[in-house]
């Protein structure tokens, strides 16, 4: 009975074959490998060889899964990291945002003279804590008989006219009491009412008739403030 080194091995084998199980096992396992089929019967040596080629096969192959899945893994936990890293950046800025317009504090100053002027713009201030109510028709009105009929410098909610401060207005558009920004004009206090005052119509009241000539008829954006 003949017996087959690694020589005879290698002529008898497929040379691609001897190549692949080459290429996928490790040199100190196919020299133990190869030692064994020495040892075997040359009727039992090619069957044995290609089985051994086929378990080397295998396990390259799931060698190769096993890196495509550890990359898959890797992959996905380092877009989870992303994820939660831009999560996180963006409750940073709507926190840092939030902060910002709460100090965006309204306040109203009362009692000046009035007048149009650029400087009473609509700013962020006047956007974050009041609510747009339209474009509205100004009109300017004293405490003569021509313009109050009669009723002074009395107001409808009880207090005393005074100019930078009141305003008549339709309750049924802006709620008596109310804190009125005018854009151009500035801020204002919803106090009384008119019989000619209805629907995005103000009234605003002034110390001199003549001014209130002067003045005319306007249009401008108005809100009510909180």
């Amino acid at each position: 009975m003949r017996f087959f080194n690694l020589k005879s091995l290698m002529r008898r084998l497929p040379a691609a074959a001897l190549c692949a199980a080459i290429c996928v096992s490790q040199v100190s396992a196919f020299d133990s490998s190869a030692k064994a089929l020495g040892s075997l019967p040359a009727s039992d040596t090619t069957s044995a060889a290609i089985g051994m080629i086929s378990t080397a096969a295998n396990s390259a192959v799931g060698s190769v899964r096993t890196t495509e899945e550890m990359a898959e893994a890797k992959a996905k936990v380092e877009a989870e990291k992303a994820a939660k890293k831009a999560a996180e950046e963006a409750a940073r800025k709507a926190a840092e945002e939030a902060a910002r317009r709460a100090a965006l504090v309204y306040k109203p100053t009362y009692g000046r003279t009035v007048t149009r002027s650029s400087a009473y713009g609509v700013t962020e201030t006047i956007q974050v804590n009041g609510k747009a109510m339209g474009n509205f028709k100004l009109t300017f009105y004293c405490a003569c008989r021509s313009c109050s009929g009669g009723y002074g410098n009395g107001t409808a909610t009880g207090t005393t006219c005074t100019e930078g401060r009141t305003i008549a207005v339709d309750p049924r558009v802006i709620p008596l009491g109310s804190k009125v920004y005018i854009e151009g004009f500035g801020d204002f206090i919803a106090e009384d009412t008119g019989g000619a005052i209805k629907g995005n119509k103000i009234d605003i009241y002034l110390n001199d008739h003549s001014r209130c000539y002067a003045l005319g008829v306007a249009r401008a954006n108005v809100y009510v403030m909180s």
